[in-house]
């Protein structure tokens, strides 16, 4: 049986011309970085003259000049295209290209950061104006100079091969490449500036989580977080999100559930004991949130827990080796 290759996608589902006005209010969708896991709609080489007029896209696009140049417009503003250019183009942002169509080439890339972000119902073009933003500070930039031979070129290479190998593995390896990039971009990010801001959000954030954890037990609320971070309730769940890619009191949540893992390893402490420890209102509340983070139940996990310690125990090996 012949592998499966990746079905081509019409250029009118990913891009339409630009429209007159501004394309309206886009929604943020915050990522943290381990969520990263793209699909990868379109992936391929091309040679020849990158002549796009003024467009949208529905998805983001990475675009590597890998021979010639030119120039390309973003949201109105013309700026150059050189060999070696990286570009990472968000979704319902103008934009076109002019380059040299008698020596350009170039790799093009479209994706989704991660599965259903934005959820897609009805096809990629009835989607709504949407970005995402990277927790911690983090940001991939829009266009930074590479150079020959650069890893970032040979990987992308990857994902055009195993994007157009298809088969069964063929759309993991082109996801797993990609993903590969997008981090490395998000770890080597092209310009320092707000990074005073950043350290400094990161700083009360940091003073916000210690206070958690010191009073994982008692009473936390926005009111004792805001005397905490100096901040109003408000520009704290902003500043948090963005450093953690949580609200602060889901953050909390999560926390309390991390502790009452440790604690449940400990078959002495009854679960009543457990959720009074972690700030739980009583036993319902807590395995009502256990189960929400966790997909168990408090009782049901400590049992998986206490029959894998069993199983690795010395006795039940020498058991095992008769």
């Amino acid at each position: 049986m012949c592998a499966a290759r990746p079905r081509p996608v019409a250029p009118e589902a990913i891009q339409r011309p630009a429209p007159a006005g501004p394309a309206g209010a886009r929604r943020v969708h915050a990522l943290r970085p381990e969520q990263i896991h793209p699909v990868v709609r379109i992936a391929h080489r091309l040679t020849g003259g990158l002549q796009i007029p003024r467009r949208i896209i529905f998805d983001y696009e990475l675009v590597l000049m890998l021979k010639g140049g030119g120039e390309w417009t973003f949201n109105g503003e013309r700026r150059p295209l050189a060999v070696h250019d990286l570009l990472l183009i968000p979704p319902f942002v103008p934009h076109s290209f002019e380059a040299d169509a008698a020596v350009s080439e170039h790799i093009a890339v479209h994706f989704d950061f991660a599965p259903g972000v934005p959820a897609t119902a009805r096809g990629l073009d009835q989607r709504r104006p949407f970005r995402v933003r990277f927790t911690h500070g983090l940001d991939p930039g829009l266009q930074r100079r590479l150079y020959a031979g650069h890893r970032l070129e040979r990987m992308l290479q990857a994902v055009v091969s195993a994007h157009g190998a298809g088969g069964i593995l063929g759309p993991a390896t082109a996801s797993a490449q990609l993903a590969g990039v997008l981090l490395a971009l998000l770890a080597t990010p092209v310009e320092a500036r707000s990074s005073t801001e950043r350290l400094r959000h990161q700083a009360r954030v940091e003073q916000v989580t210690a206070f958690m954890h010191g009073h994982l037990g008692g009473r936390v609320d926005h009111a004792a977080l805001e005397r905490v971070s100096g901040l109003s309730t408000s520009r704290l769940q902003a500043v948090f999100r963005e450093v953690t890619g949580y609200p602060p009191l889901d953050y909390l949540r999560r926390l309390r559930v991390e502790e009452a893992r440790r604690l449940l390893a400990d078959d002495r402490l009854s679960v009543k004991e457990i959720a009074a420890r972690t700030g739980f209102r009583d036993t319902s509340h807590f395995s009502k949130v256990f189960r929400r983070v966790d997909g168990l139940a408090p009782a049901h996990y400590r049992a998986a827990l206490l029959a894998g310690r069993q199983e690795k125990s010395p006795t039940t090996a020498r058991r095992g080796q008769g």
